[in-house]
This record gives C-alpha cells, structure tokens and sequence, in this order.
C-alpha cells in the first residue's frame, strides 16, 4: 500500500473516532469519551509517525502531529502529548502551524512542578592504597 494512501486512511479513521468522543464528550459520557480518544490518538499517531522523516511534506507532517497532540490532551497525557508536539516541531511546519504548535506546548501542557535536584560535583577520592612489595616481584 502506498504511504501516502495509508497515512490517509489512519487520519480517517482517527477523526472518525474523535468526531464520536465529541459526541460522548457533550452527552456526559466522560470515560467513553477518554477511551475514544485514546483510541483516536493511537491511529493518529501511527499517521504522523509514518511521516517522521518525511521533512518536505508539510504542512501534512505537521498538522498529523499538532492533532496527535491535541488528541493526547483530550486524555490528559501530557507527556505523550509534548513528545508529539516536539516531532511536529522538528520538521518544518508553516508559520501559522508553527504557532500553534508552540501554543500547545506552552499554554496546554502543564509544567509539572517538582523538587529542585541537588547534586554535588565534588567527589571525596579514595585515599591512595599501598600495595606490599614483595621480594622478587617485578
């Protein structure tokens, strides 16, 4: 099957899914709406996947990752969300595209507060070891 054809198809089915957790999502059907679009998510993300590497095909690279993330977020998954957004970010995405992008990262993506991390450099060196000479060694 051609790349081309089966990235469409993926899409497809993608938006498919996430048109349907729309609709669970305005209906109150919360955890039916999560599932879907965990489920939209994984389609979309093999699509933009398929394009990783393909840097020339813009503004599509882009766009299949803006929307993986967008997807990601629906369900809260920050972290697979910001992995999305840094591939789309990695190609060569159209100004407009590019915004946007950024915006999610910056505006969607909540920065997870943690402990500052103290390290030391400095490191005790083990005293020096005296090894016994014995007779005839060489």
């Amino acid at each position: 099957m051609k790349k081309s054809k089966h990235v469409n198809e993926l899409h497809l089915k993608a938006m498919d899914i996430a048109e349907l957790a729309f609709i669970a999502q305005r209906k109150g059907k919360l955890d039916q709406a999560k599932q879907l679009s965990k489920e939209a998510f994984t389609y979309e993300r093999q699509a933009a996947m398929l394009l990783l590497n393909d840097y020339d095909i813009e503004p599509t690279r882009s766009v299949l990752f803006r929307s993986a993330a967008c997807l990601a977020l629906d369900f809260k998954d920050y972290r697979e969300a910001e992995r999305m957004v840094a591939f789309g970010l990695s190609g060569n995405p159209p100004p407009e595209i590019l915004e946007e992008l950024r915006e999610l990262l910056i505006s969607d993506i909540p920065i997870r507060s943690t402990k500052p991390l103290s390290i030391s450099l400095s490191q005790r060196r083990p005293s020096a070891v005296s090894l016994p000479v014995t007779a005839g060694a060489v």
